[in-house]
């Protein structure tokens, strides 16, 4: 059976997936992905938008994927502190990276839901030249 993205799912994602916004608590504590409540207790969180360049962190690569990203093996997948911050996880394009790699986001066809599905595009991550 062919895995079906969700498309309320995807519409809901689009700004963090399209454009690194998170956001940022009065505290100054940032989120990425954006958060409605921050660990200090506060919920008057404002979304900010990160610059996409960042750090590797830890990284895997994935040579049994999930359903819908079998046709991508094998791929990186990395924790990325970004500059601001925050760390998130993201598909490194780039074949030979390692940890302390600096990389910035790009953007990206994520995945296709077979013939006339959904298509999915976000940030994925490059090695910086």
């Amino acid at each position: 059976m062919p895995h079906r993205s969700s498309v309320p799912m995807s519409w809901r994602l689009k700004n963090s997936r399209y454009t690194l916004t998170g956001t940022k608590c009065s505290c100054g504590k940032l989120y990425m992905p954006p958060r409605a409540m921050c660990e200090c207790g506060k919920d008057k969180l404002v979304p900010v938008t990160f610059g996409g360049k960042g750090t590797i962190v830890s990284y895997t690569e994935i040579h049994i994927a999930p359903a819908g990203f079998e046709r991508q093996v094998p791929y990186n997948i990395a924790l990325v502190k970004l500059d601001e911050g925050p760390v998130i996880s993201g598909v490194v394009v780039d074949k030979n990276i390692k940890i302390g790699d600096h990389v910035r986001s790009i953007f990206r066809r994520l995945q296709v839901d077979g013939e006339g599905g959904l298509i999915s595009y976000g940030f994925k991550f490059e090695l910086e030249k």
